[in-house]
């Protein structure tokens, strides 16, 4: 079976997260991903795959670690505890 990224190479490799089967080269041997997973991983948590980036410290994030606080931007919840940000101006909970 060849490589689902680069489609050249042998595939050796399973993806923990999205289950791509992908060659040497595009596997990530600390994280155990596929390069895809691995770039676009939260970088808060590193758990799950990333929705967007925090508007304020440019961070890529997961749905659990990001706030939504207007249909089209996102604050992580670690800035928004240090900007004091709370549920009363934006439509969130900081649990």
């Amino acid at each position: 079976m060849k490589c689902e990224i680069c489609g050249e190479k042998e595939a050796v490799y399973k993806c923990r997260l999205c289950g791509r089967a992908v060659c040497s080269d595009d596997y990530d041997h600390e994280k155990n991903l596929c390069s895809i997973c691995s770039e676009a991983l939260c970088e808060i948590c590193g758990r799950q795959l990333s929705i967007s980036y925090c508007k304020i410290c440019g961070r890529i994030g997961c749905e659990d670690c990001l706030i939504q606080v207007t249909p089209v931007e996102y604050v992580c919840r670690d800035c928004a505890l240090k900007l004091g940000l709370t549920a009363g101006r934006y439509r969130f909970k900081l649990t």
